[in-house]
């Protein structure tokens, strides 16, 4: 019996690390040398690489949340800036010297603080509670209230 049972374990892991090695194998295809007709799945699958985040959510100093074409980094100087997929800053809450962390609240409201906690920035959607932020693959940051937009960058591209 204990021969049958190690055996059977045996089959199964083997065939879970085959799965994981043909699931990278597939993961690994580049859009860019895919046919024309997977590219559109390329690219409907980049789409559901943006970061969606849920309140209550906080960004300190030198962190950053990502999608494949967009960056939103909480500058180590207090700036709050979107980054594009080059590097180029596309957008910033201009607060430079006094920004200390980028808080996504639960009432809907996405807003940058100083340290001592003094708001000097925020997107102005306070009265949304459950609401979500997505830095989206096109390159935006949207702040949603169930499917409709109630902030956005405008850094889409």
């Amino acid at each position: 019996m204990r021969k049958r049972i190690s055996k059977v374990s045996t089959l199964v892991a083997t065939a879970a690390l085959a799965t994981l090695a043909l699931a990278g194998q597939a993961g690994a295809a580049s859009p860019a040398h895919a046919p024309a007709a997977a590219r559109g799945t390329a690219s409907a699958a980049r789409t559901q690489a943006s970061q969606v985040l849920y309140a209550p959510a906080t960004l300190e100093r030198g962190q950053s949340w990502t999608s494949d074409t967009a960056q939103l980094v909480m500058q180590t100087d207090g700036n709050l800036v979107i980054y594009d997929e080059f590097g180029h800053a596309r957008w910033a809450s201009n607060t430079v010297g006094s920004g200390w962390r980028a808080a996504f609240q639960t009432d809907g409201n996405f807003v940058v603080y100083t340290r001592s906690g003094h708001a000097v920035w925020a997107s102005g959607t306070a009265g949304h509670p459950g609401s979500r932020l997505a830095v989206q693959d096109d390159g935006n940051v949207v702040i949603y209230d169930g499917s409709q937009a109630v902030w956005a960058s405008g850094t889409n591209h």
